[in-house]
């Protein structure tokens, strides 16, 4: 009888741990049994996703959002999964929001409300509160820019940023194959307002035929701007200019701006930037061939550094494309990624740029400050206090490996305050609003010679003095 008793509750136990796998869809059903900890801090599996390759151009997508609010960290994946975490690591609450992969968010100032993007069929736009996690409103990109499911040209809420009443504005694109197998897009803007009411669209009555990664406002301004990132530039695209000033209260466009092109490219592309300066005096911006550039908030240019240069060596040209772009209150901040080969970028470098993987700052007037280098790409920037921290992914040219990890820099020194290494690239990162704490999201990818790297896990640190 007791051998009897002994096997049920086993069994009971199995199909225990079976039942909460399905509903958890988690290999660990108990959260606490996913938690590790080490001398730093915490990491946490965030449960499987398809690995891809280490050199793949669009790689595994993250969000992690300090909720200052509520001390927690809001977390979202590849697989559509949105969680909220305490520090130590405990899963509050965790909501599926579909097929999609999560791309883009931004939290509101009080810290009520996450806004989140998608890639998907529909491309929603997500209204969440943070406390709960339940959705309060959504918009589906797919009302504006259409759907094809059958080439997979998926639409996508590829960039939010919202003004100090919350409205939110909101970049959304996908693809199409033109008629002479060129690839177009159709892209819009968005403006909704915290309670979910569309306020206006960009154009209003058409789509852009470019594809828009990036945008920024300022209530100081009373601006919004949406830069151009189509590499395939064609003649008969309306919408060629590289950026466009939008009035945010009622969606009209103010004035656009071409940004001169330089050798060998035949459009200025910007991806991570342009963003406003806090008090809106200003613009910075990066693009793709290298130029780190300050404009004033109506788009004159003040100025342009070459803080990645093309160069050709042994007939291909090389360049270390600039992102990121921002005004602090050290100076005016520019990123550098990977170097790549202007004809192919799917081909290796003979060389590595020298000015790959770099943050760069100069002073308002253009006069450069200092350059610090990474050992891999910084993916992913955020900024409190006097620090940037940055999430170090791959380096695609040289594969090395122990570059992975989040690095927190002293902007006001000019050198390291914190780092801390990972198995796998680091995606997405955020600071604490004290600059005490930081949280990172590692991904796995498969290496050439087909071995697995690094894991799916949210890494949660303690900054203490210099490391």
């Amino acid at each position: 009888m007791n051998k009897i008793k002994g096997s049920l509750a086993l069994i009971i136990l199995a199909v225990s741990w079976v039942a909460l796998y399905w509903i958890t869809g988690s290999r660990t059903p108990w959260a606490d049994l996913s938690i590790l900890k080490n001398e730093d801090g915490i990491s946490v599996y965030l449960g499987d996703i398809p690995a891809v390759n280490y050199d793949r151009m669009g790689f595994t997508k993250a969000i992690v959002k300090y909720i200052s609010r509520e001390d927690t960290w809001l977390v979202g994946t590849e697989r559509g999964e949105l969680s909220l975490y305490d520090n130590t690591g405990h899963q509050l609450w965790k909501r599926s929001l579909g097929i999609g992969s999560i791309t883009t968010a931004c939290v509101s100032g009080d810290g009520r409300l996450a806004f989140l993007g998608e890639a998907s069929p529909e491309g929603n736009l997500y209204a969440v509160d943070v406390h709960s996690g339940d959705i309060l409103w959504q918009y589906k990109a797919a009302d504006f820019i259409g759907s094809d499911a059958s080439v997979r040209s998926h639409p996508s809420v590829v960039h939010i940023v919202h003004d100090r009443d919350d409205n939110i504005y909101a970049n959304m694109y996908r693809f199409v194959t033109l008629q002479d197998g060129s690839r177009g897009y159709r892209a819009k803007m968005l403006a909704i307002s915290r309670t979910g009411q569309l306020l206006w669209q960009f154009p209003q009555d058409e789509v852009i035929d470019s594809w828009i990664n990036w945008c920024d406002v300022n209530d100081a301004n009373g601006r919004v701007v949406i830069s151009s990132s189509a590499y395939e530039y064609r003649e008969e695209m309306k919408y060629k200019d590289t950026l466009y000033f939008i009035d945010k209260q009622n969606g009209s466009l103010l004035n656009s701006v071409l940004v001169p092109v330089v050798e060998p490219y035949n459009n200025t592309v910007m991806r991570g930037s342009p963003n406003f300066s806090p008090d809106g005096q200003y613009l910075a911006a990066a693009s793709s061939d290298g130029r780190g550039m300050l404009f004033d908030n109506q788009g004159k240019m003040l100025w342009s550094r070459a803080v990645s240069k093309p160069t050709q060596v042994d007939g291909a040209w090389i360049n270390a494309s600039g992102r990121d772009a921002y005004v602090t209150p050290y100076g005016v901040l520019f990123t550098t990624i990977n170097t790549f080969n202007r004809e192919n970028w799917q081909l290796p470098t003979p060389v590595e740029h020298p000015s790959s993987n770099s943050i760069y700052l100069f002073d308002l007037a253009g006069r450069y400050a200092y350059q610090y280098q990474s050992l891999g790409t910084m993916e992913y920037l955020d900024f409190a206090q006097q620090y940037v921290a940055c999430a170090i992914g791959r380096n695609v040219r040289t594969h090395n490996y122990a570059a992975h990890g989040a690095l927190v820099f002293d902007l006001a020194e000019g050198k390291p305050r914190a780092s801390f290494s990972t198995e796998g690239p680091v995606q997405a990162i955020a600071l604490s609003t004290d600059g005490s704490k930081l949280a990172a999201v590692e991904v796995p990818a498969v290496l050439p010679e087909g071995r697995l790297l690094g894991s799916h896990r949210l890494h949660i640190w303690q900054i203490g003095g210099d490391k």
